[in-house]
């Protein structure tokens, strides 16, 4: 794994020893980089089943402003930490440990947004286990709504198994785009223009 593009350009990114996580690969990244275009310069960027950070560092890499890491697993959040200081972005990132969906609300005030910033993400990851229960991602999805945690016009990028037909609920979110790379599919779905995304 390497960042792909950007300020830390062909860094190598580690996980932690001896345990086994499911990657995105280069080819996939860069293809879904390309279609996110300069809609990954945003101010704030969250990272989701952040993994090893794979995501949410290219997003910075790019000239995201910070991103916020959720990742259970202890070692594999330490390597996320390795991982923004071996490409010099570790000023520009948070990492919490907790599971999903209750790890949302470890974000609240902690968050560390410019001052231009809304309250909410512009770009928020959400890579889980292809194994993961339609009821987790519902109630991850529907909170994500309720809290107004992606901003209006944001993006939710989704990575999944292409067995699966999940769809996120509500009608707030609109899909805009829908990939298959071989083993993985990935879905893009922007917040409507109606939502606030401001945060009391």
């Amino acid at each position: 794994m390497r960042v792909i593009a950007g300020s830390a350009k062909g860094t190598r990114l580690y996980g932690a020893r001896g345990y086994r996580i499911r990657p995105i690969t280069d080819s996939i990244k860069e293809s879904l980089f390309e279609l996110l275009g300069d809609r990954a310069e945003v101010d704030d960027v969250l990272d989701l089943f952040a993994g090893v950070g794979s995501l949410g560092i290219e997003a910075l890499s790019r000239g995201a402003g910070h991103a916020d890491f959720i990742e259970m697993h202890h070692a594999t959040a330490a390597s996320i930490i390795g991982n923004l200081e071996r490409t010099h972005l570790a000023d520009r990132g948070r990492v919490i440990v907790a599971g999903l969906p209750g790890g949302l609300g470890r974000l609240g005030h902690r968050r560390t947004s410019t001052s231009e910033s809304t309250g909410s993400y512009g770009l928020i990851f959400v890579d889980p286990p292809f194994r993961i229960e339609a009821r987790l991602l519902d109630e991850l999805f529907l909170r994500i709504s309720s809290a107004e945690m992606l901003e209006a016009g944001g993006l939710i990028v989704y990575r999944h198994s292409p067995q699966s037909s999940y769809e996120p609920p509500g009608d707030e979110l609109e899909l805009e785009e829908r990939r298959h790379y071989g083993g993985s599919t990935i879905c893009m779905y922007r917040m409507t223009d109606d939502v606030s995304g401001v945060q009391s």
